[in-house]
């Protein structure tokens, strides 16, 4: 029947698919704060004249794995790691999107962007300014960046720059890819709560190694089934022919 072939063909696109997702996961193992993506797929059931139901393999749509990454110490005061639900806001020229990738810098002109240029926002959606005559900075938990002044008989103050934002995604499983791990959001994101920074450490990928290369190797294994049985469905099909042509002539 061509319904085998049809439903061996549905499977090799959907293992395809995983190949392609797990090679991404693969290839961004080291890439701070990089979740990994899942594909989701579903059966589609319908039923041919009389015969028996047929199930298709259908790709409905890849989610993001949201478990957090181990945190690594760096000792740059600029590196930040979130720890709990929330990300960074961050102005692009394609508009507002969102990372956790804390790889912070300050920029000529003197402002907090991220390690690809992009300013990072603060709870109101404004810009944060890090003057370049200034003292160490800290970031507290909360996102607040301070310096402190004074010393020599003078007494220390704490001034504030600024206070990065932390916010929550709607619908966080139906996050949109921008690229250098930058995500889009539909809806309003809220200012998170339970969240916290660590200054001078990085969050890294969520990716576990050892699991993607075990599901790598079991995908290799499913596409060669698959592929076996079209090959055999082919031939069963080119037989049937030969003899129905062979008695049609006879």
């Amino acid at each position: 029947m061509e319904n085998a072939l049809y439903v061996a063909l549905s499977q090799q696109m959907a293992l395809r698919r995983m190949l392609d997702v797990t090679a991404n996961n693969i290839a961004n193992m080291n890439t701070t704060a990089y979740r990994a993506e899942r594909p989701v797929f579903d059966d589609y059931v319908t039923r041919v004249s009389q015969g028996d139901p047929t199930a298709f393999v259908v790709d409905r749509a890849t989610y993001t794995d949201l478990r957090e990454g181990t945190v690594s110490v760096t000792s740059n005061p600029l590196d930040i790691a979130i720890r709990g639900d929330a990300w960074l806001q961050v102005e692009t020229p394609g508009g507002v999107r969102y990372t956790r990738d804390g790889r912070l810098q300050r920029s000529q002109e003197g402002m907090l962007v991220t390690v690809d240029g992009h300013n990072v926002l603060d709870a109101d959606g404004n810009t944060v300014e890090v003057p370049e005559d200034v003292g160490p900075i800290s970031i507290g938990a909360d996102g607040t960046l301070s310096y402190m002044v004074g010393g020599q008989g003078e007494q220390i103050q704490s001034v504030e720059l600024g206070r990065i934002g932390l916010f929550t995604l709607p619908n966080p499983a139906g996050l949109q890819r921008d690229g250098n791990g930058l995500v889009k959001a539909e809806g309003e994101a809220l200012p998170a709560v339970g969240a916290s920074i660590v200054q001078g450490a990085l969050e890294g990928s969520n990716v576990q190694p050892i699991m993607e290369m075990v599901r790598l190797i079991d995908i290799n294994r499913a596409y060669a089934l698959a592929s076996n049985m079209t090959d055999s469905e082919n031939r069963r099909q080119s037989n049937a022919i030969d003899k129905l042509g062979g008695t049609a002539s006879a």
